[in-house]
């Protein structure tokens, strides 16, 4: 590899990539066996630095200089020169373990955070909640899932049943049946999945392998693997939402990121001329005419412009005034994809390089009384105020919503296409059967390829899991579904099941009602 190659690698990685290099490095990694083993390498060492930088800070909390700062000021072959050395040292204590080795020994290399049926280790142990799982062990179960932790990698791994597979090691193991599902931190960088046909190598990301009788298959749900043959020759990379299937006759079939993205399912019924009982809305979108100046194709212009909106608790609203608005929409729900939705509302005249937002407003009573949270994802924008103050935001990293510091929680074990860090959720939430004001906001950056998930749980309420064990939680609601309304959101289940291990309910006795 030349220099300008190395260079952007490590741009990559310290994060300082452009947009135009990130398309040059994503092409050379496709073509170039030697950059994807060179990126594994360097990706490894830094995580190790950083991982080290960290350990450093917490042992020197009062040090002048900020750990990572001083890590970093090293030269990039002390670094290596520093851990060659650590692993002399380890080699030379192998055989003399300390007493803090044995009890890592002792400790296996993952540990069982949560099972559901009756799992085995080499058809003999039974495992139960708590256990720790050792190198060289198989494991196995015939009905339900498990959740893994392992230690020194920090890879969280959720796995369904029939399932069967080995730990070959803290950074590996083999899946002979089964689907797991990995999201892999920066040092568990390098982690490997085999199967009978392929070895998926972690590039720090998260993604879903399967293994059946009939071959293998892997969903790529946030960043990057290397999938290579177990000859040791690397095949390619693979990236965000493509998916490939390895069938045993050795023939491969692989769909790309935007047919996967542009199939989820978009409502097509009429969402315009609201009712008395409907949430009304409005969309929001630059005129045509006005000029858009992005440094990047992700900055959100929209977003940023509509913040003095939020702070206000929706009381300000002169910064609309710049603004070109859609017809009066009535809420159907936020579900599916939503490509064609500024046209189907009348905003017609807007610039699509400054994006759109959607925003509802009216009075809704809660189905009951009771503690509620909200469950969701959008790409890229969603926000969700009770009576002014917002409460839950689940927006992509690109959204300015993210800087009004609403506490969410992030549930990576949930997986999710356009969500890298799977479902999110808010707090609970304490209502009364009394009205309150909802506030309900989604939208886009740019472009017109957007989707996104609005659901809504009660505490000590029950709900049926998948088998990927999400709940299915209801749709959030303000009007019974139409009977075509109905068909296309079981359509809509039925495309997320199956694509993204998603899911929802639609409830009767969970629609908020639409007040005066």
């Amino acid at each position: 590899m030349n220099e300008s190659e190395l260079k952007l690698l490590h741009c990559y990685l310290d994060g300082a990539i452009t947009p135009e290099e990130l398309v040059t490095l994503e092409e050379l990694l496709r073509s170039n066996e030697e950059a994807r083993s060179t990126l594994r390498s360097l990706a490894t060492i830094d995580a190790k630095w950083q991982q080290l930088a960290v350990e450093a800070a917490l042992e020197n909390p009062n040090g002048r200089l900020n750990a990572t700062q001083r890590w970093r000021a090293v030269p990039i072959w002390l670094a290596l020169s520093a851990i060659a050395a650590s692993l002399m040292i380890a080699a030379f204590g192998w055989f003399r373990p300390t007493e803090k080795q044995a009890i890592q020994m002792q400790r296996g290399v993952a540990r069982v955070i949560r099972i559901e049926g009756i799992g085995k280790v080499d058809q003999k142990r039974i495992v139960a909640d708590g256990a720790e799982l050792f190198a060289g062990e198989e494991f196995s179960l015939q009905q339900g899932l498990i959740e893994l932790a392992f230690r020194e990698t920090g890879v969280h791994v959720i796995a369904t049943a029939p399932l069967k597979l080995d730990l070959t090691s803290n950074e590996r193991v083999f899946l002979h049946e089964g689907q797991v599902k990995l999201v892999v931190p920066p040092q568990g960088i390098g982690f490997i999945i085999d199967t009978a046909e392929r070895k998926f190598i972690d590039l720090g990301t998260s993604f879903v392998v399967t293994a059946s009788p009939k071959g293998s298959e892997v969903l790529v749900l946030d960043g990057k693997i290397s999938v290579d043959q177990h000859n040791g020759k690397s095949e390619e990379l693979m990236l965000e939402g493509e998916f490939a299937k390895f069938d045993r006759n050795g023939r491969t079939e692989k769909r790309m990121p935007s047919r996967l993205s542009l199939a989820l399912p978009e409502l097509s019924l009429p969402i315009t001329n609201p009712s008395d009982q409907s949430l009304r809305g409005s969309v929001f979108g630059y005129n045509q005419s006005t000029t858009i100046v992005k440094p990047k194709l992700s900055d959100d212009l929209i977003g940023q412009a509509l913040l003095p909106l939020l702070r206000s608790q929706f009381q300000d609203q002169t910064c609309l005034e710049t603004f070109h608005q859609s017809n009066p929409i009535s809420f159907r729900g936020i579900a599916g994809a939503f490509h064609a939705f500024p046209h189907r509302t009348g905003l017609t005249n807007y610039s699509r390089d400054g994006g759109w937002m959607a925003w509802y407003r009216g009075q809704v009573a809660p189905p009951q009384p009771g503690r509620y949270r909200f469950w969701g994802y959008a790409d890229n924008h969603l926000l969700v105020a009770i009576n002014g103050k917002p409460v839950f935001e689940g927006s992509r990293r690109e959204s300015s919503f993210k800087t009004l510091g609403i506490p969410r929680t992030d549930n990576p074990a949930l997986p999710c296409l356009i969500a890298p860090a799977g479902f999110a959720c808010s707090e609970w939430v304490e209502l009364t059967s009394d009205p309150i004001r909802i506030d309900i906001m989604m939208g886009e950056v740019g472009g017109n390829i957007t989707s996104g998930l609005l659901l809504v749980e009660r505490e000590g309420d029950n709900y049926e899991e998948t088998f990927w064990g999400q709940p299915k939680w209801p749709l959030f609601l303000t009007e019974t579904p139409s009977s075509d309304e109905a068909a296309e959101l079981e359509r809509l289940v039925g495309h997320l099941e199956e694509k993204t291990m998603g899911s929802f309910s639609v409830r009767e006795e969970a629609i908020w009602k639409v007040k005066e």
